[in-house]
């Protein structure tokens, strides 16, 4: 009897040989596709709040590049007073021309300024 069920074993497993590596295969198949489909969600969001800083600071540096027309503009002082300088490296140019922002710009009608940070830009635009 020994022999019979010995028997029975090799010809029950003789079928299924291979079948969990083909289930490990098709289970890291699944688990990679739900990676890559949360990582083209995700990543986009982390970016955009990345560049949120960014944004904030050539906000920043466009304003002070209106602020200082607008005082150049109302106050008309001799010599007008040097253009501010950003301590973090961000710059302002004059939103039309888009070279560097002088004091003969102010006196327009429309001024129009537009910061720049980490290659984020933002642009501040009054008219009188």
């Amino acid at each position: 009897m020994p022999n019979q069920l010995t028997t029975d074993k090799r010809q029950l497993s003789t079928g299924k040989d291979g079948q969990a590596i083909v289930i490990s295969i098709l289970l890291v198949g699944v688990l990679l596709s739900i990676v890559l489909t949360l990582s083209s969600i995700f990543a986009p969001k982390v970016r955009s709040s990345s560049e949120i800083k960014r944004s904030s600071a050539a906000l920043y540096a466009a304003e002070s590049g209106v602020e200082w027309c607008l005082y150049i503009k109302r106050k008309d002082p001799q010599p007008a007073p040097p253009s501010p300088v950003m301590s973090n490296s961000a710059s302002y140019i004059n939103g039309f021309s888009g070279n560097a922002l002088f004091a003969s710009d102010c006196s327009a009608d429309t001024i129009k300024v537009m910061g720049i940070y980490q290659g984020v830009s933002r642009t501040f635009e009054i008219s009188f």
